[in-house]
């Protein structure tokens, strides 16, 4: 039986970023790496305000016909938190599950009141300024304040068309209806959890939160910041597959 890695990546990129790790898998596995709503080629309409739910309802058709258990799935950031949906939603497909910080911004309603009117005061800031100011504001958040003035016109320009999807990323991942509890329960399966040491606080508290709750999880932090899987794709890719090999070679009773 073919496993299928099924790789989803971060807001305000494509599945290009996954590209590295690709080559790097798809001589064993079935390695799937599509454009999310809004993102790279992707210009299929979404609902606003939006769910995660409206996002995975386009991959879903991806996995039709899986085995159970005979799917990796990774995820970065925005990406992140869809597979941590997708893996609560229908378990049973899921072999393993990767992510890098993944930004669950609803687990912060109750828990972390704070960084989630952090997280909801840049998304209403966004959306009052120009796209090319929303694009520096969601790009500085994350990288360092004048990240994105130093970035080629070229980038910059791409990363303003497509920058309004932020704000139903942002819905979604405020709306998610649930709590650790649910994503403890349902997901069994091995996880494996990534944080930088350089990244917002925001995405790293959400990271030990959920390291804290799920089962069979390995926690791992990387010298890296939130965007690591596309700034240092070689560490960050290094890690997961070192991760997935030793998933081929282990029985899953093991964990």
């Amino acid at each position: 039986m073919q496993t299928t890695v099924l790789m989803l990546h971060s807001s305000l990129s494509s599945g290009r970023q996954w590209q590295g790790l690709k080559l790097a898998l798809k001589a064993d596995y079935q390695v799937l790496n599509p454009d999310l709503l809004g993102y790279g080629g992707n210009t299929e309409s979404y609902p606003r305000p939006m769910q995660l739910a409206d996002e995975a309802k386009q991959l879903w058709p991806l996995l039709e016909g899986k085995a159970a258990a005979s799917v990796i799935l990774i995820g970065h950031s925005f990406g992140g938190a869809v597979a941590l949906h997708m893996a609560r939603t229908r378990p049973e497909l899921f072999k393993a599950v990767l992510v890098f910080e993944p930004v669950a911004f609803h687990l912060f309603k109750t828990a972390e009141v704070s960084l989630y009117q952090q997280v909801q005061q840049l998304s209403q800031q966004m959306l009052n300024v120009s796209p090319k100011d929303a694009a520096e504001l969601f790009i500085d958040y994350w990288q360092g304040e004048g990240y994105f003035r130093h970035l080629p016109d070229v980038m910059q320009q791409k990363l303003t068309t497509q920058v309004g999807k932020v704000a139903a990323d942002f819905e979604a991942l405020s709306a998610e209806p649930a709590t650790l509890t649910d994503y403890a329960t349902a997901i069994h399966c091995p996880v494996l959890l990534l944080s930088g040491e350089q990244s917002q606080l925001s995405a790293q508290r959400l990271a030990t939160m959920l390291a804290g709750a799920l089962h069979c999880v390995e926690f791992q932090i990387v010298k890296t910041g939130h965007m690591g899987p596309v700034t240092d794709a070689e560490l960050v890719n290094s890690v997961l597959l070192e991760f997935i090999q030793r998933l081929a070679v282990t029985k899953p009773s093991h964990y």
